[in-house]
């Protein structure tokens, strides 16, 4: 919390539920892992880090959703949506509800519910993609583990998806493209 600190003291409402939400995520993500043997929690804390360096404290809440916007996904019988509007607030709800998708079993294929997914984000507020194109980024950035077949889906959808709302919204374009190239050069090898 040291740079949440230079820009806010300890006492500020906004640190306290930067710290809240910190707290929350952790409890929720605990044992949970990534492919890499990362903590689950510590990509949310990157994200929610980025976020906070590239934007400084435009608004508190963007750091409150990036650090909860796995939990109501990961963690859907403890941590819903629901729960996350009641101990948040509105407008964090409504954007870790735009980057959850909606359960497997709703759906006949992962085809079919990776299209609703992304069929919700043509609705979803800039302030959504400032989240979602932070987590989209670290995710790339952190591909290379992940078997050759999901490296190869991450770049298409990301060329395809992802790169169109960092265009049309200017965010972390440069880094995203950065990103795929460096990943595309390293599948080459």
């Amino acid at each position: 919390f040291e740079m949440v600190s230079l820009l806010l003291p300890k006492w500020d409402p906004r640190y306290q539920e930067i710290k809240k939400a910190y707290n929350y995520a952790e409890a929720a993500l605990e044992g949970q892992f990534r492919e890499s043997g990362e903590r689950s929690f510590s990509h949310s804390w990157v994200v929610a880090v980025r976020i906070l360096s590239r934007l400084r404290m435009k608004d508190y809440r963007l750091i409150v959703a990036a650090l909860l916007h796995d939990v109501p996904e990961d963690c859907p019988k403890k941590w819903t949506i629901a729960l996350v509007k009641q101990e948040f607030g509105d407008y964090v709800a409504m954007l870790n509800k735009y980057g959850t998708k909606l359960p497997r079993w709703e759906f006949a294929s992962r085809e079919f519910r990776d299209r609703a997914y992304r069929l919700q984000h043509r609705f979803a507020p800039r302030d959504f993609f400032e989240v979602k194109l932070e987590d989209r980024l670290h995710n790339i950035q952190t591909l290379g583990v992940c078997s050759h077949a999901k490296q190869i889906r991450q770049i298409k959808e990301t060329r395809r998806y992802y790169l169109p709302y960092a265009k049309k919204y200017n965010i972390l374009v440069r880094e995203i493209e950065e990103a795929l190239i460096q990943v595309e050069a390293e599948l080459k090898r």
